[in-house]
């Protein structure tokens, strides 16, 4: 078949009648020549035409990159960024967390303290003596204080209170009512003691006391060691009370600390004078 089959052929199958281009004759004419139907249609390079002598347009380039996808590269880039996104995330919102339910849990301690060192301080505030020449205290503890009170006492004698931390952390208070009969200053107190919650969660240390005596100089100095002597208990002025709380639980939050300093003002009042 001749190139002039060819065109014939072409351009039957391009639904046009084919026409030998005329600027480029004889048997050297390039492949690629152009070809015009005879109705005057723009002429188009055989090498544009396809299978079946249509035109073929090229590829768009928006459609070659959409088809070409993501590179496993891209791919790691992105699930990287991602996770680091997540793990930023998940850090703040466990601070939050945190610092929420720590807020919550030194509330609760503080509450808590808040309540037993009123009591406390209160109770040991209205110390006093059976009589002139003795202490107020009859056991004056680190961790335990028994003293002579004038704790609601309107028709009796001065009451007997002792504060002290059982086994369960608990700070108890025990009131014991003079004996009827018995008489100022010989107070007897053998009947079984009143006993008081006051609160929960004591957590002091070892080397944190709850109960410090300090006596009247100036400056003041702690009176040690404890339990104090008979000597040291006449001498005490003030007591210096700290309350170590922390409610147990799984949530690590140091305990809250309260302290506060009692002056005994009956022992001011009724000076030693023996």
């Amino acid at each position: 078949m001749d190139r002039r089959d060819v065109h014939r052929s072409v351009g039957r199958r391009a639904g046009v009648t084919a026409v030998r281009h005329l600027g480029a004759p004889g048997p050297r004419a390039q492949p690629e020549r152009l070809v015009a139907d005879r109705r005057g249609e723009p002429a188009q390079r055989v090498s544009d035409l396809g299978q079946r002598g249509r035109p073929v347009s090229p590829p768009s380039p928006g459609r070659a990159r959409g088809e070409a996808g993501q590179t496993l590269v891209e791919l790691m880039a992105v699930v990287l960024l991602f996770s680091i996104v997540m793990v930023v995330l998940f850090e703040a919102l466990s601070s939050m967390t945190t610092a929420v339910t720590g807020t919550e849990r030194r509330l609760v301690n503080l509450d808590e303290a808040r309540t037993l060192m009123a009591v406390a301080t209160k109770d040991v505030r209205t110390a006093t003596r059976l009589q002139a020449g003795t202490s107020p205290f009859v056991l004056a503890d680190a961790n335990e204080v028994i003293f002579y009170a004038n704790l609601n006492n309107p028709n009796s004698g001065p009451k007997k209170v002792r504060i002290f931390v059982d086994t369960d952390a608990q700070l108890i208070e025990e009131v014991y009512t003079p004996d009827v009969g018995s008489v100022a200053p010989n107070y007897t107190y053998s009947g079984a003691p009143t006993r008081r919650f006051v609160g929960r969660y004591v957590d002091n240390a070892e080397t944190q006391p709850i109960f410090r005596y300090f006596d009247g100089s100036d400056p003041q100095q702690e009176l040690l060691p404890t339990p104090l002597s008979a000597g040291n208990r006449l001498a005490v002025h003030s007591v210096r009370i700290t309350l170590a709380i922390r409610k147990q639980s799984t949530f690590p939050v140091a305990p809250t600390t309260v302290v506060n300093e009692v002056r005994l003002p009956n022992v001011d009042y009724q000076e030693v004078t023996g």
